[in-house]
């Protein structure tokens, strides 16, 4: 079920974080792409064009009983797609407005993500400038070590000389 968290990506050997203040992907065009080729937007209104059952009856006309036969099946046959189309529109919205929940929940992971990426940076530019002031303490022992050893051959020389 969770297969896509196999930890492949786990591995800690991605890009530098961006120090340097760059950015990818966060132009206008990437942030605001549309999320389907013809979503509704003020650019891209959708068709204007209307349902209609019958065609419009521009002129006064007499029908006769075949046509009133048939308009009758057809405006029952309109009032049930009237009804179907009342339910599946309302179901469309409900899953456009699941769809827009799922996508209001990823954004707020990815911020959360994002922000946790730069708490780990942080956390590891504050250990990295700690180890670097510990450098010249680390410098320190190995010349102090350096100098006892120094000394101790000293004193050994002297010995050996005496003998």
């Amino acid at each position: 079920m969770l297969g896509f968290f196999k930890g492949d990506d786990f591995n800690g050997s991605g890009n530098i974080a961006p120090v340097d203040g760059k950015h990818s992907n966060l132009d206008a065009n990437s942030v605001h792409s549309k999320s389907a080729s013809n979503a509704i937007t003020p650019d891209s209104p959708g068709s204007w064009k209307s349902y209609r059952a019958v065609p419009v009856v521009t002129e006064a006309r007499a029908f006769t009983e075949e046509e009133a036969d048939a308009l009758t099946e057809l405006e029952k046959d309109t009032r049930r797609k009237r009804k179907a189309s009342k339910r599946a529109y309302n179901k469309l919205q409900k899953i456009g407005n699941h769809q827009t929940a799922i996508n209001r929940h990823h954004e707020t992971y990815r911020r959360n993500e994002a922000r946790n990426e730069r708490r780990i940076q942080g956390y590891k530019n504050s250990s990295a400038k700690y180890l670097h002031s510990l450098r010249p303490e680390y410098a320190q022992l190995g010349q102090g070590l350096q100098k006892a050893e120094q000394q101790a051959d000293q004193v050994i020389n002297s010995l050996m000389s005496q003998l």
